[in-house]
């Protein structure tokens, strides 16, 4: 029993060996590319401050919805709706009005701790209040906006 499991695990860390050899060689031409660039900057303008060359922030891309869009879909959604709305109910019909995509579970997942990160943000921010839970397996939060 114990061998199967030791010759696994041996084989796990061997494959996440050769992905760290794998990535050390990645950064290594990723830094000799940018000495090469630097070098370049330094020919055009040897004053230039490297210092305020900032990396872009990286964002994950959302396949369904723009960037910015998931607050104001979910408020718009509060706004419509006749009383309290769970987050999953506002992920739904965000979903339908972006014409029902195709989500698989783990999307619709992500989708759903999106839309309750953005509405706790706005519960501290004052603009929504939490009004209770959703008895059952998912115990997603009821949601309405304030006034």
């Amino acid at each position: 029993m114990t061998r199967p499991v030791i010759t696994a695990l041996v084989d796990r860390r061997q494959e996440i060996l050769r992905e760290i050899s794998f990535m050390q060689e990645e950064i290594s031409r990723c830094e000799k590319a940018i000495g090469h660039l630097d070098a370049s900057i330094r020919l055009i303008d040897p004053t230039y401050d490297f210092s305020t060359i900032k990396p872009p922030r990286r964002t994950n891309t959302d396949e369904v919805f723009r960037p910015g869009e998931t607050p104001l879909l979910a408020l718009d959604i509060l706004r419509e709706a006749v009383g309290p709305v769970s987050t999953t109910d506002i992920s739904k019909r965000m979903l339908e009005l972006r014409g029902s995509p195709r989500v698989s579970a783990r999307q619709f997942d992500t989708l759903n701790r999106k839309v309750n990160a953005v509405l706790n943000t706005k519960f501290r921010q004052g603009i929504v209040r939490k009004t209770g839970r959703v008895q059952g397996a998912n115990r997603a939060v009821l949601w309405e906006v304030i006034g």
